[in-house]
């Protein structure tokens, strides 16, 4: 089952990913899920998004400010949406929802010298700016350069805004006060054009049709899996990919691979989190005790060699590291071997490892982690990374895909 996303965690800097194949998983998931990341998950934000850079170009236009002034104009603009918003909801879905819930009772208010006001630390870094920018640009919503709409995306949202010109220059005006230093008061009363407008905009989605189209129906096999992951109540990942690669003939090839890189990556991680587990043992000892089939993980290794071209630097040499260096020729062997791989990872990033052997090879660790199951060290059955498929039918089923 895919579990339901914390907003509350999204953006922070969380430690994870020990054996570093976020880079490796992520590579393959862009053949089925191209757009997406694990953060992107609303599609509220991207609406929210592509209504502020609109904005811009005609307020930075009007007030001749400089391109580095952007950044200001959207945190404003985010703001405005999720004050409104909670003001009328008493809540909001996106990042910042703490805050915004916090004060969801007084007047809202936009500033940027006022941290107060701000939706998160860091609001730029971890809040739609920063997570879904990205997202954006790979479904053609955004220009290369991340400054600009797309030319189709900025001619749908001018024939689909809720936004119109009152509430726009009433906008502009709180804005323009705000970037000249001042904490500015919205508008509160339910009969204001603006309040209605930036209410109508999250709730309605006016561009649902433009998203769908960008996020969803521009890749096939995205959209193929998008409509299944509507339809299933719950989504058991490594029996969705299966069926997928079963069923979708023409895509066979592409899902394969993923199956093929999940069934070393999840096995590997688990024999990880295995041995953090067995911290005060001896090398020898724990791996006596580690419930693996050597031969199906020799099998998976040589699968995962041929699963897909790895693009990117980090994905690559982890995809080529992990491959040539997992020694499946015995259990204390295999064990070693992650071992070091993990150690590699943690000289890469500047950071002590979480496991380690002294110098009695006894294990030591310093993560607190579950010991994982007999199922999740099996090839067969372990499934350990999404591939983007949570993000993926929480925007198909917000877009109603499929029905």
């Amino acid at each position: 089952m895919i579990s339901r996303k914390d907003d509350e965690l999204v953006g922070a800097a969380n430690r994870s990913d020990p054996m570093g194949v976020l880079a490796v998983w992520s590579a393959r998931a862009r053949d089925i899920v191209p757009h997406l990341t694990e953060q992107t998950t609303d599609v509220r934000a991207f609406q929210i998004l592509v209504e502020a850079f609109r904005l811009w170009e005609m307020f930075s236009a009007q007030q001749s400010l400089p391109a580095d002034r952007l950044r200001e104009f959207f945190m404003l603009v985010e703001q405005a949406f999720a004050r409104m918003n909670g003001w009328i909801e008493g809540d909001w879905r996106l990042p910042g929802a703490r805050r915004v819930r916090s004060r969801s009772g007084e007047q809202p208010h936009i500033s940027i010298v006022d941290a107060t006001w701000h939706l998160l630390d860091g609001q730029l870094a971890n809040g739609i700016w920063g997570l879904y920018r990205g997202a954006s640009v790979r479904a053609g919503l955004l220009d290369e350069g991340m400054a600009y709409l797309s030319e189709e995306t900025r001619q749908a949202a001018e024939s689909h805004t809720f936004i119109n010109e009152i509430a726009r220059d009433r906008l502009f005006r709180l804005v323009s006060k705000a970037i000249d230093g001042e904490t500015v008061p919205l508008p509160a009363h339910g009969n204001d054009s603006l309040y209605r407008a930036l209410r109508d905009t999250f709730c309605e989605i006016p561009l649902k049709e433009h998203l769908q189209a960008k996020l969803i129906d521009g890749h096939s096999l995205n959209r193929a899996l998008a409509g299944r992951l509507a339809a299933c109540e719950h989504v058991d990942r490594r029996s969705f990919a299966e069926q997928a690669a079963s069923e979708l003939d023409e895509h066979h090839q592409v899902l394969q691979g993923v199956i093929d890189c999940e069934n070393l990556l999840a096995v590997i991680e688990g024999i990880f989190y295995w041995l953090c587990c067995c911290k005060g043992e001896t090398l020898e000892d724990a791996s006596a005790s580690l419930p693996v089939d050597l031969a199906r993980i020799e099998a998976a290794r040589m699968s995962f060699a041929a699963s897909g071209l790895y693009a990117g630097e980090t994905a690559a040499s982890r995809h080529t590291r992990i491959h040539e260096h997992l020694d499946t020729s015995g259990v204390k062997q295999l064990a070693r071997s992650i071992i070091a791989l993990h150690q590699k990872v943690s000289d890469e990033r500047g950071r002590m490892p979480w496991l380690w052997l002294e110098d009695d090879q006894r294990l030591q660790s310093d993560a607190d982690v579950a010991q994982p199951t007999k199922a999740e060290l099996d090839v067969e059955l372990a499934w350990r990374n999404d591939y983007y498929l949570h993000p993926l039918r929480s925007i198909a089923l917000q877009l109603k895909v499929g029905t």
